[in-house]
């Protein structure tokens, strides 16, 4: 397992600074997460334990999308971030 630090910018719903996780994937380290701050669940996880669509989900600054989604392999050091939906025009 690495030993991972994990930031989540949900400033109403989550107010919670950075929180060291142990997990072998993106998708275990944000699912202990939940399990310790139940205010998350539903919000950044579907019911089922997978990544919500509307959220940017980062592993090192860089889009999950391209690094195997909610299964990209997780090192010591790796830094996840969350982020909600951005809009603009």
């Amino acid at each position: 397992m690495a030993a991972v630090t994990v930031r989540v910018f949900l400033t109403d719903a989550f107010k919670q600074g950075p929180v060291a996780r142990s997990a072998d994937t993106y998708v275990e380290a944000l699912r202990s997460l939940v399990e310790e701050y139940p205010v998350l669940k539903g919000l950044i996880l579907t019911q089922d334990g997978h990544l919500q669509r509307t959220y940017i989900y980062l592993l090192n600054g860089r889009s999950v999308e391209f690094l195997g989604k909610e299964h990209a392999p997780l090192a010591d050091g790796d830094t996840l971030s969350v982020f909600p939906p951005v809009g603009g025009g």
